[in-house]
């Protein structure tokens, strides 16, 4: 009985360990999972569907209108952003919300060159936020709600410059709290992309 007992133990005794190191590559897994899936979460905020690529650089174009919204110091600043079609040289068109239009002429050979693809109907929204520390957002200038029935208009301004109303379905959007539905039926908050401003130098893309 004795020897059983002893032979019993020592057979245990691998399986034990086997189950302590399978328990354990089984959390590293886990972990392994939680980590990645907690860097890709971003991915889920920023527009995928339509094109962004926008490069500004303000050391170039000192003043404009857009460079004032890039100003931390200036949070709750939003600036329209557009391309002036069939333009050469490349002609961006800025907007405050005062409505009043200046027109910025790309004039250098790299300006020109970078690609200018300014989201799903040529048109931004760029500045800091009062809230998140300053956070520099750059929306799209289109309804997200009414983008996917295809009756879309551009947004306008609403709540001096707060807010981005839609023609359309006449929702209110809150440039300041991450673009979500401040007035009107509920629905998807507004399309953001990626932005970067270091060097004097705006980067919007996705």
């Amino acid at each position: 009985m004795k020897n059983i007992i002893r032979n019993t133990n020592f057979s245990l005794a691998p399986w034990g360990e086997g189950v302590r190191r399978t328990g354990e590559g089984l959390l590293g897994m886990l972990l392994g999972f939680l980590f990645f899936s907690s860097c890709s979460t971003d991915e889920f905020e920023y527009e995928k569907k339509h094109q962004c690529y926008f490069t500004f650089d303000c050391g170039i174009h000192p003043g404009t209108s857009l460079q004032s919204c890039l100003n931390p110091m200036s949070r709750g600043l939003f600036c329209m952003v557009w391309k002036k079609e069939a333009s050469v040289p490349r002609i961006i068109q800025m907007q405050l919300y005062n409505r009043q239009t200046e027109d910025v002429v790309l004039t250098t050979e790299k300006e020109n060159r970078y690609p200018c693809t300014l989201g799903a109907n040529n048109g931004l929204v760029i500045g800091c936020s009062t809230l998140d520390n300053g956070q520099l957002y750059a929306f799209d200038r289109i309804c997200p709600n009414c983008e996917k029935t295809g009756l879309f208009k551009a947004l306008q301004w609403e709540n001096s410059g707060l807010w981005l109303k839609c023609p359309q379905c006449e929702r209110a959007y809150d440039l300041n709290n991450n673009g979500i539905v401040a007035k009107g039926e509920g629905g998807r908050s507004l399309m953001k992309y990626r932005a970067s401003y270091g060097n004097n130098v705006l980067m919007v893309g996705n």
